[in-house]
């Protein structure tokens, strides 16, 4: 029996994006993070669309929007986590982030990825309308631990895990693993000091 794209997404398998059920979930991720952006600061209910939004959420959290993402449903943030303005999170898979997390404004959390080759990303799916192109993607799951800090403009590519109580410096691309209490900063990112 084959996978659907979701199944394909989640096993870190090329799976098509404009795969219809895909599609919806992400007109329903639009819609809540419309409704989350533009409530107002007060609104006592801003939170709830984030709660409806991500798979899981600490009793106590907060978001600064705007906010973007993919889906949403395969968000999980933790107990006290904050995050500052302009944070993109694409979860193509899941994105797991800790409790007491800091991610500062402008941060990109993406665990989508395509082919390489343009004719492996850029495809032609569809016998009946030969002109029609679909891109294909491939994903990997990010986790950042507990008490982590994320700097201002940072890019968390996928498949990336950060241990916990690190500290990512502004401006990082972090393409590979993160040990647990240190300081990693750069392009790539890499640890400078142990904490």
């Amino acid at each position: 029996m084959s996978k659907t794209a979701e199944e394909q997404m989640l096993a870190g398998e090329p799976f098509l994006a404009g795969d219809p059920y895909l599609l919806e979930r992400a007109v329903r991720a639009r819609k809540l993070t419309k409704k989350f952006n533009d409530a107002e600061i007060d609104d006592p209910h801003k939170m709830d669309y984030l709660r409806e939004l991500f798979a899981k959420t600490g009793e106590e959290f907060w978001v600064e929007g705007p906010i973007f993402v993919d889906y949403g449903d395969r968000i999980d943030i933790g107990e006290r986590s904050f995050l500052n303005t302009n944070c993109t999170l694409l979860d193509n898979n899941w994105i797991t982030i800790g409790k007491e997390v800091l991610v500062a404004p402008g941060v990109q959390i993406l665990t989508a990825n395509h082919p390489l080759k343009s004719t492996e990303r850029c495809v032609y799916p569809y016998p009946d309308e030969p002109e029609r192109m679909n891109f294909v993607n491939i994903s990997a799951p990010i986790t950042i631990g507990d008490n982590c800090w994320i700097g201002a403009g940072s890019i968390i590519l996928p498949g990336v895990t950060i241990g916990a109580r690190t500290t990512i410096g502004a401006g990082s691309i972090v393409t590979k693993d993160i040990p647990a209490d240190c300081v990693a900063v750069g392009n790539p990112a890499r640890v400078v000091k142990n904490l």
